[in-house]
């Protein structure tokens, strides 16, 4: 009798793949609140307004911004496994609410309850996948994984289409509860331990939050910590403020609606291109080169959707714009996660996707400033933060990793599916 050879997958890999489907969830979630807008609007008894609308969507913000500091300290505290496992659960639960509310008050409040999880997911995706992932390999893990956000939003799109007419708003956000419940929570459940067990634990003896801070700003920590803020929160503003404004802009431009949502699509597609790929290289040359080159190719390509291109190059400035911004996030995040040492990876992660998302607040409202002005005014305007995200990144990082990193955990266990 034969038996059949069971498929032995790397354990980075298979770690990677969950978190790109927690990650896909998070993107989901994110982006399922504005295509569901139009059934908030005419939600029976509500009797909401544009303004109440964006004061819930901005519910959603506040909590990622608090839960992504929160839980990069944490991560450093417990250990990236349970965080990542209590991220998606909080999550997923908070959508679930959001399904079911019935007052537009709670569902705002809902909405804060799924942004701290979604929020608190990033730091701690980030920080279990560089963990396990070879040290040659960091970057493109990491990178990989990081797609699943505009693959998610993707999924947010086809979703709304098929749903929304005939479930409304409430089934959209179900979908985007249970779907992680059921996909995501058992397995990390069951094989996490095995594929990424924490080099930190509960009951060990851990630094301090006060002691993590410490060591995060000391030996010229600080400024680096500063920069990537800064450098996040212009990647922020230049994703929000696009995806938000570019198909309008291109409208006013004088091509079609349909044309311009097209144009949303290749962005769209570059900005997942970009993540992967950018990542990929930054393993092979470093994530300082990448950041650097990256910004300054993005503005070069939104500088040119402001002049009239023939059609194959408008897609060519389209794909590259989405790499060069949107694209780029993932890269910085593995730049930094390198740059400082592991025992405060999680909480550099943390307060540098934290404080740096506020930058995805000001996106949109920079775009709704701009409104009413030409296409080359709106694209300087959003170039010209792509190169000072450039130049900064030039200047402050000097090199990919100036500060003392921690012996690499060992990633040689492999993972039977």
């Amino acid at each position: 009798m034969t038996t059949t050879a069971r498929l032995r997958v790397p354990a980075f890999v298979s770690v990677a793949i969950l978190a790109f489907v927690a990650a896909a969830s998070d993107g989901y979630d994110l982006a399922i609140f504005g295509a569901a807008i139009p059934d908030l609007l005419a939600e029976p008894n509500w009797d909401l307004t544009h303004a109440q609308i964006g004061v819930i969507a901005s519910t959603a913000i506040v909590g990622m911004c608090l839960g992504s500091i929160s839980a990069g300290m944490l991560v450093d505290r417990f250990g990236a496994r349970r965080l990542f496992l209590a991220c998606v659960i909080w999550f997923s639960v908070g959508m679930i609410l959001c399904a079911v509310a019935p007052t537009s008050e709670l569902l705002g409040i809902a909405r804060l309850v799924a942004g701290l999880g979604l929020g608190g997911l990033g730091p701690a995706a980030i920080a279990l996948t560089m963990s396990v992932a070879p040290e040659h390999r960091k970057n493109v893990a990491n990178g990989v994984m990081l797609t699943g956000v505009p693959i998610g939003g993707i999924a947010a799109a086809l979703s709304a289409f098929v749903f929304l007419e005939g479930g409304g708003w409430r089934a959209v956000f179900l979908i985007g509860g249970v779907v992680p419940l059921v996909f995501v929570v058992p397995i990390a459940m069951i094989k996490l331990k095995k594929w990424a067990p924490d080099t930190i634990s509960a009951t060990s003896a851990t630094p301090g939050v006060r002691a993590s801070l410490q060591s995060l700003i000391a030996d010229g920590g600080g400024k680096a910590l500063t920069a990537f803020i800064v450098v996040t929160a212009c990647c922020q503003i230049l994703s929000y403020g696009l995806l938000t404004w570019l198909p309008q802009i291109m409208k006013s431009s004088g091509y079609s609606l349909g044309s311009s949502l097209a144009f949303l699509i290749i962005f769209s597609i570059g900005a997942t291109t970009g993540s992967a790929a950018g990542s990929w290289i930054a393993d092979k040359v470093g994530g300082r080169l990448v950041t650097i080159v990256g910004f300054a190719v993005g503005a070069a390509a939104i500088l040119g959707l402001s002049v009239q291109l023939p059609q194959p190059i408008l897609y060519v400035a389209l794909f590259l714009a989405g790499a060069g911004s949107v694209g780029i996030q993932p890269v910085v995040y593995g730049f930094a996660a390198g740059y400082f040492p592991a025992g405060v990876r999680g909480s550099a992660i943390g307060f540098i996707g934290g404080i740096g998302r506020i930058g995805g607040v000001f996106g949109p409202i920079l775009g709704g400033l701009l409104g009413g002005l030409s296409a080359l005014v709106n694209f300087s305007v959003f170039a010209g933060i792509a190169v000072f995200a450039s130049l900064l990144s030039w200047i402050v990082f000097s090199t990919d990793r100036t500060r003392p990193e921690r012996p690499p955990t060992p990633t040689t266990v492999a993972a039977e599916v």
